[in-house]
């Protein structure tokens, strides 16, 4: 006997489902029997909040029709990058809260994830509307924000202290060189707090923050949280 007649003959003992017909009773055992192929699917993850979040993300791709096997293939591999990136996003949050300094190499690889992710989406036509924080459009304005900066600040160096490695300017004068504060790093961090200012008071968006920052809106709210608000807080009190 299979699953599917097994799970047929334990409904037909059931007192709540005596008066269903036959096909009532195989549809709900069909139903029975497609949720444990997908939670036979989650027992990648160990831990028990990402197994439920690769359920809720599981549950979000279910309006899709993929009968395909090939597709379900897909999404699996879909549903365990996604719960990936939440995890190197943890770790990166965790980074900065312990060190106040973000792992490069894991941007790198969040970068590389997101990539995999949108290639996924895209192979399944789930990705109707292109995500702004993925990293393929980032990347694609840093590079024309980089070359702009180029074009309008080529008598400027931006350098790290190599004994303190802050961010700050150099300056072209026709006297001599000075050392100028950056208004645009917090230590090595990416950061302006006039921009965070005008977030906090929503004169712009989280969306204006993260152009004007040529950064993804997940950072925005990570040095939000973890930073700015922490000392505005600190500051009224």
């Amino acid at each position: 006997m299979d699953r599917l007649e097994l799970i047929k003959k334990r409904y037909k003992k059931l007192q709540q489902y005596k008066d269903l017909s036959e096909e009532e009773i195989t549809k709900l055992a069909e139903e029975k029997l497609e949720k444990e192929k997908k939670t036979e699917k989650l027992n990648m993850f160990n831990d028990a909040e990402e197994k439920e979040l690769a359920s809720s993300i599981m549950e979000k791709y279910s309006q899709y029709n993929l009968e395909d096997e090939a597709e379900k293939d897909t999404l699996n591999q879909l549903v365990y990058l996604e719960v990936i990136v939440e995890r190197v996003k943890t770790f990166i949050n965790k980074e900065f809260l312990d060190k106040q300094s973000i792992p490069m190499a894991m941007l790198e690889e969040l970068r590389a994830l997101n990539t995999q992710v949108l290639e996924l989406k895209e192979a399944l036509g789930v990705n109707k509307e292109k995500e702004r924080e993925d990293w393929v459009d980032v990347w694609d304005d840093l590079k024309k924000k980089t070359l702009n900066y180029y074009e309008t600040h080529k008598g400027q160096n931006t350098v790290k202290c190599p004994y303190c490695y802050q961010i700050f300017h150099l300056l072209m004068k026709t006297d001599n060189l000075t050392a100028e504060k950056s208004t645009w790093f917090k230590g090595t961090l990416l950061y302006n707090i006039k921009v965070f200012k005008l977030y906090d008071e929503k004169k712009i968006t989280k969306e204006d923050a993260a152009e004007i920052l040529g950064a993804a809106t997940w950072y925005v709210d990570l040095l939000y949280t973890n930073l700015y608000l922490k000392e505005k807080n600190a500051k009224a009190n």
